[in-house]
């Protein structure tokens, strides 16, 4: 993940999910500085998983419509700070919309 900084264009590599199988997705930068982009093309929903630091208790789940979302989140309750996907959050869906991070300063 590469961050842009302002006036500067952010492509977004997008990645279908597999449904009902978790994908860690990386995010690395400051929280107030990623966006995660979900694109569908059929209604979904989409489960970010808690992360594994003091503030991870609970998952998230979002309905997400036809078309593309944006989605900013708090990296203390979704990021995972050790093991397999430190760095990471997880993300599961029923479906199969398309996700990418961008990283904006």
């Amino acid at each position: 993940m590469e961050l842009k900084m302002r006036n500067e264009l952010a492509t977004v590599e997008l990645e279908a999910l597999t449904a009902d199988t978790e994908k860690a997705v990386e995010f690395t930068e400051r929280d107030d500085k990623i966006v995660l982009v979900v694109v569908a093309t059929a209604a979904t929903t989409l489960t970010v998983k808690a992360g594994n630091s003091i503030q991870g208790v609970a998952d998230l789940n979002l309905t997400v419509p036809v078309g593309t979302s944006l989605l900013k989140l708090e990296s203390g309750r979704f990021k995972n700070v050790s093991g397999e996907n430190k760095g990471k959050i997880v993300v599961v869906s029923p479906g199969t919309p398309k996700i990418g991070v961008a990283a904006l300063v």
